[in-house]
């Protein structure tokens, strides 16, 4: 078995694209993997985000604005969990697509549409939205986020637990299909495990 934590950004573009590759390295392997989509939002990796998209970082009003946007954008995602990974993953990609690819406007009558879009219920999405039980979730994955040293949206942490390694691997979410699929792989030598980490 395995499990992929992938901690990305709701409303970028390059974190959709990363999930993209994720879901084609995985979709035909024969062992369990288990996909964990992490929204995450805390100071420092939006210091890394400001920098990577050379967005100023002295400009505290837009460093302000973009936390407040992604951390609604976040809990956005948890409430469509609660309606079930499917539907988690189609309203996230949806959001992502909307924002980061065709540049549209984060709103609240843009998740009512894509809330239509793929036939959630609205209403319950919208009493879960509000509820302290969403918040919880989303402080629970920046605290695995924290635990495993995520400082940069689009990281993945993988665990083979068909590999004599006992620990995870930090990968940057972009990295190449065959890296994935490498660590996908059923491994019996610590050796061969070993290796893993060189790239």
């Amino acid at each position: 078995m395995v499990e992929i934590y992938l901690f990305v950004n709701p409303l970028d573009e390059r974190c959709l694209l990363s999930e993209q590759r994720f879901l084609k390295a995985i979709e035909n392997e024969h062992t369990k993997v288990y996909l964990k989509l992490i929204p995450v939002l805390n100071p420092l990796i939006i210091h890394h985000y400001l920098i990577d998209n050379n967005y100023p970082t002295n400009d505290l009003v837009f460093r302000n604005h973009l936390i407040e946007t992604v951390y609604s954008a976040c809990l956005d995602v948890k409430a469509a969990q609660l309606q079930g990974k499917k539907m988690e993953r189609k309203f996230l990609f949806h959001l992502q697509d909307l924002v980061g690819k065709k540049k549209m406007a984060y709103s609240e009558e843009l998740v009512d549409m894509i809330l239509t879009k793929i036939n959630a219920d609205k209403e319950t999405f919208k009493l879960d939205r509000q509820s302290k039980l969403i918040k919880d979730f989303f402080k629970t994955d920046q605290q695995i986020a924290n635990e495993m040293g995520i400082n940069r949206f689009a990281k993945a942490v993988i665990f083979n637990y068909d590999c004599t390694r006992n620990f995870g691997v930090l990968i940057d979410a972009f990295s190449s299909t065959d890296l994935i699929k490498q660590l996908l792989k059923v491994e019996h030598t610590q050796t061969s495990c070993a290796k893993l980490l060189e790239y």
